[in-house]
C-alpha cells in the first residue's frame, strides 16, 4: 500500500473495523435522513442503507489508511503507540523521530472530546426525533452515537493523555 508500508495481522484487522464502523455509520445516516422523507421501510434500509454502508465502509478504511500515511507508515504508527503503552521512548531513538510522533497522538484529545460533544448533541437530536424516525431507527442510531462517544473517552483520550505524559517525561535511560 502506497505510503503505509507492511500491514501485519493487527493492522489488517483494525482497517476491518474502520470498514465495520464506517458502514454502520454511513448506512444509519443515510437512512435516517431519507426516512425524514418516506417512512422507513426494508425497502429503504436495502435500497439506501446497503449503498451508504458500502461508501461508509470505504470512507472508514481510507481514513485508517491516510492516518497511517501521515504518521509516517504503519509501522512508525506501531512504534508510537507501543511508546505510548509502555510509557517510555526507548534511548537512543532520536528527537526528531519521537517528538512529532508522539505529538501526533496527543493532539487526538481534542478531537475525542469534540466527539463526545457531538455525540451527546447528536443523541438528544436523535431521541427527540423518535416519533418521526421510529424505535428501531432510534434506537440504531442512538446506539452508533453512544458506541462512537465511547471510543472517544475509553480510548482515544486516555492514550492522547499518555502519550502526552510520555511527551513530558521524554527518552528512558534504561535500554
Amino acid at each position: 500500500m502506497d505510503g503505509v508500508g507492511v500491514v501485519d495481522e493487527a493492522g489488517r484487522l483494525r482497517l476491518l473495523g474502520a470498514a465495520v464502523a464506517g458502514a454502520a455509520f454511513g448506512g444509519v445516516l443515510a437512512v435516517l435522513l431519507a426516512s425524514s422523507w418516506t417512512a422507513a421501510t426494508t425497502g429503504l434500509l436495502v435500497g439506501v442503507g446497503v449503498p451508504a454502508g458500502a461508501v461508509g465502509a470505504g470512507i472508514g478504511v481510507w481514513s485508517q489508511l491516510r492516518s497511517w500515511r501521515t504518521a509516517g507508515g504503519y509501522e512508525q504508527s506501531v512504534r508510537a503507540q507501543r511508546w505510548v503503552a509502555d510509557g517510555a521512548v526507548p534511548s537512543g531513538v532520536p528527537a526528531e523521530t519521537w517528538v512529532p510522533l508522539l505529538q501526533a497522538q496527543a493532539d487526538r484529545e481534542g478531537a475525542g472530546w469534540s466527539k463526545i460533544v457531538l455525540c451527546v448533541l447528536w443523541s438528544l437530536m436523535t431521541w427527540s426525533a423518535e416519533p418521526q424516525h421510529g424505535p428501531v431507527l432510534t434506537v440504531l442510531l442512538v446506539g452508533l452515537w453512544v458506541g462512537i462517544g465511547a471510543w472517544s473517552a475509553l480510548w482515544v483520550i486516555p492514550r492522547a493523555r499518555a502519550a502526552r505524559a510520555v511527551l513530558r517525561r521524554g527518552v528512558t535511560t534504561v535500554p
